[in-house]
């Protein structure tokens, strides 16, 4: 039981302890403090309405615990300081004796109060006031504060209605809302930057060189190219005719086939006789002129029981001295 209720108040310490915010804005309160500040006070609210921002309000005359307020922050925490009126008036003070601040908006400094020149260190100091005097009720909002890192802005308000003015509010939360943008462009640098060393950049190859490469793996063959493109199938592709199959040895070795030059040709035998060393030709020859020899011997054979017979010529003792090789 003991184990639990240490790990629920851990837990719960865990969950309730306040994130460390990015920007602390201290706003200073006019004479009498937020009575008669009615806008600042809801330009205050709606600032702590912005993430990552820290919210604190001080009358006047605790300038010197702002400062302290100050000196405690963890390092890296923007700094912004808000004034009106004699608030404002305090802000130089807060600038001379704090380290350093980010940001100073003076609305209205009073004529009616004492302030040294700015001396301190401060990255950017913001003063809008009123110059006539007549406006400011003798002069409450028309001190223009001195220093070398002052920006001035003139406007014609009356004292009271300046907390009002609509461009002073979007000043103020555009210039906070610039750190925390600021904050986030640095969170995400050395990613990229790492991101960028670490990994290579996959850079397509330019057009020329992707055309050269395809040029040079084109196949040999046009013809194979040309199939390869077109989008009907195999079957359908035109093909070049195959060559017809040789005839049969008995057809194309001189076999009448019915047509005269045939005749004539297996009649006759071969016009040019092969010669000794030709395996060829005495293929040839075995093959059509004994054919030839069959029908003339046959034929003279069974004519010469009715008429007397024939004796061979010289050209059949030729051949059968050839077959009997």
């Amino acid at each position: 039981m003991r184990k639990l209720a240490i790990a629920i108040a851990l837990c719960g310490s865990l969950f309730c302890a306040p994130a460390h915010a990015k920007t602390f804005v201290a706003v200073l309160w006019p004479m009498f403090g937020p009575l008669p500040a009615i806008g600042l006070v809801e330009l205050t609210a709606e600032i702590k309405m912005m993430p990552d921002v820290e919210v604190e309000t001080y009358v006047h005359q605790a300038w010197p615990s702002l400062v302290e307020d100050l000196g405690r922050l963890p390092p890296g925490t923007h700094t912004v300081v808000i004034g009106y009126s004699l608030g404002a008036n305090s802000t130089v003070f807060v600038a001379n004796n704090a380290k350093y601040v980010d940001l100073i908006i003076a609305l209205q400094p009073s004529m009616l109060s004492w302030n040294p020149p700015l001396t301190g260190k401060v990255g950017r100091m913001i003063e809008v006031y009123n110059p006539n005097p007549w406006l400011t009720w003798g002069g409450m909002g028309s001190k223009k504060l001195v220093g070398e890192n002052i920006e001035y802005i003139e406007n014609s308000d009356s004292h009271p209605g300046a907390q009002f003015n609509s461009e002073f509010r979007n000043l103020a939360k555009t210039e906070i809302a610039k750190f925390a943008a600021q904050d986030r462009l640095e969170k995400d640098r050395p990613e990229t930057a790492q991101a960028g060393i670490g990994e290579p950049l996959d850079l397509a190859p330019p057009a020329a060189a992707t055309k050269l490469g395809f040029a040079e793996e084109q196949p040999a063959h046009p013809q194979n190219d040309a199939a390869a493109k077109d989008p009907r199938p195999a079957a359908q592709t035109d093909k070049p005719n195959p060559p017809k199959p040789a005839a049969p040895d008995r057809v194309a070795r001189g076999q009448p086939n019915g047509k005269p030059e045939a005749r004539a040709a297996a009649r006759d035998g071969p016009s040019n006789p092969p010669t000794a060393g030709d395996s060829s030709g005495k293929r040839e020859l075995m093959l059509a002129d004994l054919t030839a020899y069959a029908r003339r011997t046959y034929a003279i054979a069974h004519t010469g029981e009715d008429s007397g017979g024939q004796a061979p010529s010289a050209a059949d003792g030729d051949l059968i001295a050839a077959l009997s090789k």
